[in-house]
């Protein structure tokens, strides 16, 4: 059972004709029907039923159809890793919080945000009045302080409150 394989076989079953998958992989419709062949003599299993409207899968089939696409994202994923090596952001960032301000209303979303499109990165959470935090700022990244006029200002401007 190789890759190749896998991937014609899905295509297969998700457009539900040989022919059809045949004229989208760019490969022969002969061609195609000797990979499942194949396919089918290495698991020793039926995988695809034919009938004159196309092809639906066997129980065997479905199974296999299953696997076969949770394998293909999995080879994708890791190329993809591979790919990204050195390109990924990754790391630790301290977050500050003041008590009572906006910032606590976003820290979910913006967590929920970090792990799905930054998964390499940890976030820690301060949560101290804004004094405190401008006290530790150099172990922390960003810090939301609320100042009296409604404005929200980088860390270095942090003191005009």
């Amino acid at each position: 059972m190789n890759l190749r394989r896998l991937k014609y076989f899905v295509k297969i079953v998700d457009i539900g004709s040989l022919t059809q998958a045949a004229e989208v992989l760019h490969i022969a419709q002969p061609a195609l029907s000797q990979q499942v062949a194949t396919l089918e003599g290495e698991l020793d299993q039926q995988l695809l039923i034919r009938t004159k409207r196309g092809v639906t899968p066997t129980e065997a089939g479905k199974i296999l159809y299953t696997h076969a696409r949770t394998i293909l994202r999995q080879c994708e994923q890791a190329q993809l890793a591979v790919n990204n090596v050195g390109h990924i952001l990754s790391g630790q960032v301290s977050i500050g919080l003041a008590p009572g301000t906006a910032a606590s209303a976003i820290t979910m979303p913006l967590l929920q945000t970090v792990r799905n499109e930054l998964p390499e990165v940890m976030v820690y959470l301060q949560e101290s009045s804004g004094t405190i935090l401008k006290i530790s700022c150099s172990a922390v990244s960003w810090i939301w302080r609320y100042c009296t006029s409604g404005r929200r200002l980088p860390v270095s401007s942090a003191s005009r409150c």
